[in-house]
């Protein structure tokens, strides 16, 4: 019974890992590789001064108390 408590422990800490990494944008992944991201929205984007709101969708923002 231990020994299986102990691998679905290790498999939510595994999960909880890889789900905050699939959280990055395109672009930050791109920017974490030292790069530009290369998606042809993200590029139109830079080109007008902006950031492409289908890769990087604005994060709201928590209340205010």
């Amino acid at each position: 019974m231990k020994s299986l408590s102990a691998v679905i422990a290790a498999l939510a800490l595994l999960g909880s890992i890889s789900f905050a990494t699939a959280a990055d944008s395109c672009c930050d992944k791109a920017k974490a590789a030292g790069k530009e991201c290369d998606h042809k929205c993200c590029v139109k984007a830079k080109k007008d001064g902006k950031v492409c709101e289908k890769c990087n969708p604005k994060k709201e923002e928590a209340p205010k108390k």
